[in-house]
């Protein structure tokens, strides 16, 4: 285990996480003056925006350009999630006709202060000269977050970080993926080496800094466990580090979501959503404050393993999911009752009765989705417990 602080010319060691989107406020990135008696000797790792003013996910010279010929169908499975809001600006693609795939902050991270309304998100899709959007499905009701699976809401700014649970799976309104869908396809991390070598992997995204919003191609881009840290130092940063991919693929602001491709002979398929940079910053301390922070080093940009959702697509396409606020406050009770679940019971569907919902898929050989269900919902009420204490009244007579 890393230290996470030593003292007298040792390295300070923090992790920090932040979202890669569109608009994002990089203060935290900025860099201080220079203080007399400054003493350099620590180091920051940080999971950060590719932003307008800090162009971090460029490895080398810039390689992205439009997509090649071969890649055209391309433009008709991968569109741009927006809400207006808090302005939030992502990449997603199609996994189903009506499921897209993106990462988890761009529905459920606060930007400015200000938390997405994703009941006004709409995903946007450009093929040729057709145009196509739609919402989320249960936007109408105000029950959009009950047909949304994500790895995880949480951010964390602290270890461990969370980009491997970075992640989101959404049910749209309408079945606009009509152009087809992205294959997705879990491998293990040196299948995707050997896909390196053989110059397969790519990523295809939207930046805000490209051609007015195309489709950029990324050109053949790495995957790999180590780069300029090594995977035994990485791996301590991150939860759930087994479904870490690092790679090199050429992102810029709004590439949060897009999907991580490997070439096969049948075409493209989704290995990895990419959600993040990886980044050093080393800093001068004086009497324990930091004083300066200079410019970043990239370690890699960061994506999702499919591994960690593949499993779910076709259960949010087919579930009935629970859209009354009854039907989720009696699922809460169910749960509630088998001490899965502390939280209010108020119908809504939040990060705990997510949880909850997870641990009980699970101790029931059920798809570990976090989804409100009717199915969770039948099965956990057929399966009701009784109470734990037995009133055995009899009757008959009072005893003398």
């Amino acid at each position: 285990m890393t230290k996470i602080q030593k003292l007298a010319g040792a390295r300070l060691q923090k992790w920090q996480i932040f979202a890669s989107l569109f608009f994002f406020n990089l203060a935290a990135c900025s860099i201080t003056a220079i203080a007399g008696g400054a003493t350099p000797g620590a180091e920051r790792y940080l999971l950060h925006p590719t932003a307008r003013s800090l162009p971090v996910a460029v490895f080398g010279d810039d390689g992205r350009r439009e997509l090649p010929e071969k890649y055209s169908g391309l433009e008709g499975k991968i569109g741009m999630i927006y809400e207006p809001i808090s302005q939030t600006l992502c990449t997603a693609f199609c996994v189903a006709p009506d499921v897209v795939a993106t990462a988890a902050h761009c529905l459920f991270q606060a930007k400015a202060a200000k938390i997405p309304a994703i009941s006004s998100l709409s995903f946007r899709l450009d093929y040729g000269k057709v145009s196509t959007s739609t919402g989320l499905a249960g936007s109408r009701k105000g029950v959009e977050k009950n047909f949304v699976a994500v790895g995880t809401t949480k951010f964390n700014q602290e270890p461990p970080l969370s980009a491997p649970l970075d992640w989101a799976l959404a049910r749209l309104e309408r079945p606009i993926c009509r152009f087809g869908v992205l294959d997705v396809v879990p491998k293990t991390v040196p299948e995707l080496a050997q896909a390196t070598t053989e110059k397969r992997i790519f990523q295809v995204a939207y930046h805000w800094d490209y051609q007015h919003w195309k489709l950029a191609y990324s050109g053949a881009c790495t995957i790999s466990r180590s780069f300029s840290l090594q995977w035994r130092a990485i791996q301590q940063h991150f939860s759930d580090s087994e479904d870490l991919v690092l790679h090199d693929c050429d992102t810029g602001g709004a590439s949060s979501g897009s999907p991580i491709l490997m070439d096969t002979a049948l075409g493209p398929v989704a290995v990895a959503i990419n959600v993040g940079t990886y980044t050093r910053t080393r800093l001068f301390l004086r009497q324990g404050r930091v004083v300066k922070r200079l410019n970043p080093d990239v370690i890699a940009n960061t994506g999702v393993n499919a591994r960690a959702f593949k499993h779910i697509i076709a259960e949010l396409g087919t579930a009935q999911i629970l859209e009354s606020p009854d039907e989720l406050s009696q699922l809460q009770l169910e749960l509630k009752a088998r001490a899965l679940y502390s939280g209010k019971v108020d119908g809504i569907l939040g990060r705990n009765t997510r949880s909850a919902i997870r641990q009980f898929e699970v101790s029931n050989g059920l798809t570990a989705t976090g989804l409100p269900t009717q199915k969770v919902l039948d099965q956990i009420s057929q399966n009701r417990e009784r109470p734990a204490v037995d009133y055995s009244t009899v009757r008959g007579k009072a005893p003398n």
